[in-house]
């Protein structure tokens, strides 16, 4: 399979995650009672039994959106190409944070009472879309093993390790026409009993048949701020 048509695969995967994503959060814009935002959340196939949530990256966008608590977020995309880093602190009341590329600088800033500055300041976060078809392709099934439970970034989380080697026959074929031969995921996730990754590393290489390899890093944090940090 040549670049372009891995690069469809990859992108439909994208084009798939990503709306999900986006309608979950946008769907949430106007009023709406229990019964329909039930129906926006759309949870990952891992997180069908207790214990086990997998890693859900709608619960990341939800955290943005309408924050629970005070905490400092940090997303990262590194390619060829281009390095995104998103970071922000965020309370139920406000969003203060940057977005950065290799093109631009750009300051985020929201608050709660203001509809208009808040929507602009929590899209403008949304970056972590970016990564899900990447984590379309592991988020269940043989790459991801729970590895055990720990504190982190204030957390209490299930430690996930990630890897696309572990894999049966239908999920190697699958790795193979979107990865290339050779290429693989690999990394670390803790999330939190509702699947949210308070901390994920994650490499991601595709392997082209001209012989190039394309290489990707993801990192998210989510550190829960004390009340000694926000009111210092």
């Amino acid at each position: 399979m040549n670049r372009n048509s891995r690069r469809f695969l990859t992108g439909l995967f994208c084009g798939l995650a990503g709306l999900t994503l986006f309608f979950a959060a946008a769907c949430k814009l106007g009023p709406s009672n229990a019964r329909e935002e039930r129906a926006t959340k759309v949870p990952s196939a891992a997180s069908q039994h207790a214990g086990d949530p997998g890693i859900d990256l709608n619960c990341v966008i939800d955290h943005i959106q309408n924050p629970p608590e005070a905490f400092h977020y940090i997303y990262k995309k590194d390619t060829p190409d281009n390095n995104l880093v998103q970071e922000a602190d965020l309370t139920p009341d406000t969003i203060d944070g940057t977005s950065k590329d290799k093109y631009a600088l750009s300051t985020i800033k929201g608050v709660k009472s203001d509809r208009t500055s808040w929507q602009s300041a929590w899209m403008g976060l949304t970056g972590i879309s970016g990564m899900s078809s990447t984590i379309a392709l592991v988020h269940s099934g043989s790459p991801t093993v729970r590895e055990g439970t720990e504190k982190m970034n204030g957390y209490d989380t299930i430690r996930y390790s990630i890897d696309t080697a572990r894999s049966d026959a239908a999920e190697a074929g699958l790795y193979r026409a979107t990865l290339g031969a050779g290429g693989f995921e690999k990394g670390m996730a803790w999330v939190t009993a509702q699947g949210c990754p308070v901390k994920l590393s994650l490499d991601s290489e595709m392997h082209l048949n001209n012989g190039s390899v394309e290489k990707d890093h993801y990192e998210i944090e989510m550190v829960k701020s004390s009340a000694e940090e926000r009111f210092a």
